[in-house]
């Protein structure tokens, strides 16, 4: 069985619901596909920037309402830089970001796509196969049922089919990031409303996370350069525990603590280098076009972002008919203009600052008593 869409979006994560929700008064037919059934849980951090809600906005005022009135989230506006040596800097913005599990923000966004009359949902449907011709773009489902359509966008991660199917990206370890994570209940002394990265010297330039969450919940986790992860042979669930158990001022907070789910492990595709991320009939988005933040680990809202400029060039690409590479590539432009400057500035603070605890720890000092560098630092961790 065949049946006919305009476009084809394959994952339902934040770049692929954003993606779909922006084609809903496009009059076109969309095909959202995931493997899995929701709400499901999906290994992150949970940080979500601040600007979410204005590109939701754009798309439609009414979403930016709903995700004001989401309760399943804590709000934060500061951030907390503890360096090597237990020097601590806040940063403070002036408006809110938030935490909130995957498992909640994810079914957020889907239950907004269901309201969509041109979108049909697919879920716990694996694509087997992705093929373009001259007709078109065909995915085949593991249920028998083949999708046609004119264009592809893929939003299903790092590891989804369409990237490894239509482009020959390949991980680079100096360009990929290794972390886990597990959620907790009761750590003591979580400052109200502060999401904190603590960089020890012994795990940096990764660093080891609290970020809070509603019910007196964190999201707790350690990120680390897949590199550096192969280099020291370090299994990152034992070093989480490590830091858990005795690095001494974490220890204190931790006692008493409940470990609420296992920990677990997943990958990030770091934005500190320039990918593919379209083609003849296809595009890629969010993690699929490897666009996290080098430094902050930070990918939701560029995969937000994302969604969204992927859906304004599918609209180009209806009302030209043209669905060709060169054409396409328009979308890298969009998305490279608007986060490789950021993403590169990320890379190089890692490598040149982060990655000597020396360094660290005199510049944290230098920033705290001095506005412009404050104010510099801010644009950083924003």
């Amino acid at each position: 069985m065949t049946e006919k869409f305009d476009v084809i979006i394959c994952g339902a994560g934040p770049a692929g619901t954003t993606c779909a929700l922006a084609l809903g008064n496009t009059g076109l037919k969309v095909a959202l596909v995931d493997k899995s059934n929701f709400p499901r849980d999906k290994v992150c951090g949970d940080a979500i920037a601040a600007y979410v809600p204005k590109v939701l906005n754009t798309i439609n005022p009414a979403y930016a309402k709903a995700l004001a009135d989401f309760t399943a989230k804590e709000k934060v506006s500061t951030i907390r830089v503890v360096s090597p040596n237990k020097k601590m800097l806040d940063i403070s913005y002036g408006e809110d970001g938030f935490i909130s599990t995957r498992l909640a923000f994810d079914n957020f966004l889907l239950d907004l796509v269901k309201q969509l009359p041109n979108v049909k949902l697919f879920l716990n449907a694996t694509v087997k196969d992705v093929v373009i011709n001259d007709k078109g773009v065909y995915a085949d489902l593991d249920s028998d049922l083949k999708l046609e359509a004119k264009l592809i966008i893929g939003c299903d991660g790092e590891q989804g089919l369409v990237r490894k199917k239509l482009t020959q990206t390949q991980l680079d370890p100096k360009h990929h990031a290794a972390a886990v994570r597990a959620y907790f209940k009761n750590v003591k002394d979580i400052p109200k409303a502060t999401f904190e990265l603590h960089f020890l010297k012994d795990v940096i330039p990764g660093y080891f996370w609290i970020f809070p969450l509603p019910d007196n919940q964190a999201n707790v986790g350690l990120g680390l350069l897949s590199k550096i992860v192969s280099e020291r042979k370090l299994n990152l669930r034992n070093e989480m525990l490590r830091i858990i158990e005795t690095v001494p001022y974490l220890k204190e907070r931790f006692e008493g603590a409940e470990m609420i789910s296992d920990i677990k492990g997943y990958g990030l595709p770091l934005g500190s280098r320039k990918v593919p991320i379209s083609g003849n009939c296809f595009m890629l988005c969010g993690d699929a076009a490897s666009l996290i933040d080098p430094l902050t680990g930070e990918g939701i809202g560029q995969a937000i972002i994302s969604g969204r400029y992927a859906c304004w060039q599918a609209k180009k690409c209806f009302e030209q008919n043209n669905f060709s590479a060169s054409f396409m590539k328009q979308y890298d432009k969009t998305v490279y203009d608007k986060l490789w400057k950021e993403h590169r500035r990320s890379y190089f603070i890692r490598e040149l600052l982060i990655n000597k605890p020396r360094l660290f720890n005199l510049s944290v000092n230098l920033i705290k008593n001095h506005t412009f560098l404050y104010n510099l630092t801010k644009k950083v961790f924003k």
